[in-house]
C-alpha cells in the first residue's frame, strides 16, 4: 500500500475552501461543540470584525498546540531522570519540549511553509551517538502523535498509510526554528514548545505557547494549557490547581480573546460560526474572555509572581510595590505564560516581573501571552513603559522588567509606582 508523508500531522486541520464560508460546517467528523440550549452569537465590541473568522494560520496554529499538548500530557505522567536536560540557565529540558517543537514546526510547515519558525529549541542536544537514546525516545513521542492524529481523520480512498517519521527528521525539525533569528520583515512564528518546564515537571501549570508575528508587529497567539483549571481561581487564592483537560486561550488582532478546553477540535471556527457560550462550564465551550468585565480595585486586587524562589524575578520587588498600592492579597504563584492566560481571563489583575540587570529575556517567553492579553483589553510593556519589541532577535531587551495589568488605568498607577519607588535603578 501506497505510504503517506508523515507531514499529514496539518491535515487533520480543516482548511477553508472559499472566503466567508466557514470549515466546520463542512467536517462531517467534527464532534459536537455545545448544546443547542448553550450556543449563543457572539456579541462583538466596537471595532470587532463582526465576521469573527479567523485567519488560517490561527486554525493551523490552534490545532499544532492541540497535538503538542498531546505529548505533553503523556509525558508528564512518565517523566523520568534520564529524559531531560540542563541548559545554561540551569533550566531543565524534556524530552516533551522537543517533541513538542518537532510537532508543532511539522504541522506549520506543512500548512504554511512560508512563514519562518522561532523557536526556543535546537537539536544539538539530540544529535551524536551518545545521544541516541534520547533522540529515539522523542521520535517515539512524535510517532504516537502522529498516529493518533490519523486516527481522528478520514482514510484516504487510495488507501495510503501514514508513514513515520525518523530520528534525523525529527532533529531537522526542531533545527527548523531552533537557529533563526526574528526580524521586521515578513511572518514569523514564536514558539516556547513548553513554557514553565520546571511548573511541567512537577505537574503544576506549563504551557505551550506560539504567536504569530508579522511585519514586526505580533498580531496572534495561543496558548495551551493542559492543566488550567476551565473557571476562574476564587478570590484569595494562592496557587491556580491542575485541571485537566486544560484551556487553550487564542488571540488574534482586532477579533478579541478567547477560551476554549484544550481537547477542542476546532475553537476559531466555532467563534467564526458564532457557536459561543458564557458558561466555562458548558460542553466544548468556546467563550470571549476580556480583563475590562472581571478587574478589580485597590485592597481587592491581586497579582502573580513566578512559582518558588526564581532567578528571573525578585520578590521581594513585586511585594514591595503591591504593598505601596495598598494590596493586601496574597501573591498568586503560577510557572509559565498561563500567567497571561489567567491574567486575561480575571483570575487576577497583574502580572509582574523583575530580573536582575544580567538576565535578557527571550522572545518566545512572552510573544503569546501579550497577543492574549491585549486582545482580551489588558496592558503590557516594560516597567519604563515601553511597548515589546518582538522582532530585534531572539532576545527581548526591557527596561526594569515587565508589568502586565488588566486595564490601562491599573497600568498606569503600577508604572507610577515603580519610578517613584526607584525600581527601575534597581
Amino acid at each position: 500500500r501506497a505510504m503517506a508523508s508523515a507531514s499529514l500531522l496539518a491535515s487533520t486541520i480543516p482548511r477553508p475552501t472559499a472566503p466567508g464560508v466557514s470549515a466546520r460546517r463542512r467536517s462531517p467528523n467534527r464532534p459536537r461543540m455545545l448544546a443547542p440550549s448553550a450556543v449563543v452569537e457572539a456579541s462583538p465590541r466596537d471595532g470587532d470584525d463582526v465576521t469573527r473568522h479567523f485567519p488560517d494560520e490561527m486554525r493551523a496554529a490552534c490545532e499544532a498546540v492541540r497535538l503538542a499538548s498531546i505529548v505533553c500530557v503523556e509525558t508528564q505522567r512518565t517523566l523520568t531522570s534520564g529524559e531531560k536536560v540542563s541548559k545554561s540557565d540551569d533550566s531543565p529540558v524534556t524530552v516533551a519540549d522537543f517533541a513538542a517543537q518537532c510537532i508543532v514546526t511539522s504541522v506549520l510547515q506543512e500548512s504554511h511553509p512560508d512563514i519562518q519558525m522561532v523557536a526556543e529549541e535546537s537539536a544539538d542536544d539530540l544529535r551524536g551517538e551518545a545521544n541516541a537514546p534520547l533522540l529515539d525516545r522523542v521520535t517515539s513521542l512524535v510517532n504516537k502523535v502522529i498516529l493518533r492524529a490519523d486516527s481522528e481523520k478520514e482514510k484516504p480512498e487510495d488507501g495510503s498509510m501514514v508513514r513515520l517519521m525518523f530520528n534525523e527528521e525529527v532533529a531537522d525539525a526542531i533545527d527548523r526554528g531552533g537557529k533563526t533569528d526574528p526580524s521586521r520583515s515578513g511572518k514569523y512564528w514564536i514558539l516556547d514548545p513548553i513554557d514553565g518546564t520546571k511548573g511541567f515537571i512537577n505537574k503544576r501549570q506549563y504551557a505551550i505557547a506560539l504567536a504569530l508575528m508579522d511585519d514586526g508587529e505580533i498580531v496572534g497567539g495561543v496558548l495551551g494549557c493542559p492543566n488550567m483549571p476551565s473557571e476562574p481561581i476564587p478570590p484569595g487564592s494562592t496557587e491556580i490547581p491542575s485541571e485537566p483537560p486544560g484551556v487553550v486561550f487564542f488571540a488574534f488582532k482586532d477579533k478579541g480573546a478567547w477560551a476554549a478546553p484544550m481537547t477542542h477540535g476546532d475553537p476559531t471556527g466555532a467563534v467564526g460560526d458564532g457557536h459561543v457560550t458564557f458558561r466555562a462550564t458548558d460542553e466544548g465551550a468556546v467563550m470571549r474572555i476580556a480583563t475590562d468585565v472581571t478587574h478589580t480595585h485597590g485592597r481587592d486586587a491581586s497579582y502573580m509572581e513566578s512559582w518558588g524562589d526564581s532567578i528571573v524575578a525578585s520578590h521581594e520587588m513585586t511585594r514591595e510595590l503591591t504593598q505601596r498600592l495598598g494590596v493586601v492579597n496574597p501573591p498568586v504563584r503560577i510557572d509559565s505564560m498561563a500567567k497571561y492566560g489567567a491574567l486575561a481571563r480575571g483570575d487576577t489583575d497583574m502580572y509582574l516581573r523583575f530580573p536582575p540587570k544580567t538576565y535578557r529575556e527571550k522572545v518566545w517567553d512572552h510573544a503569546a501571552g501579550a497577543a492574549v492579553v491585549t486582545e482580551a483589553g489588558g496592558v503590557i510593556t516594560d516597567g519604563a513603559g515601553n511597548g515589546l519589541d518582538f522582532a530585534n532577535g531572539r532576545f527581548l531587551d526591557v527596561e526594569g522588567g515587565i508589568v502586565a495589568s488588566s486595564t490601562a488605568e491599573l497600568h498606569e498607577k503600577l508604572l507610577k509606582q515603580i519610578e517613584a519607588q526607584g525600581l527601575l535603578e534597581k
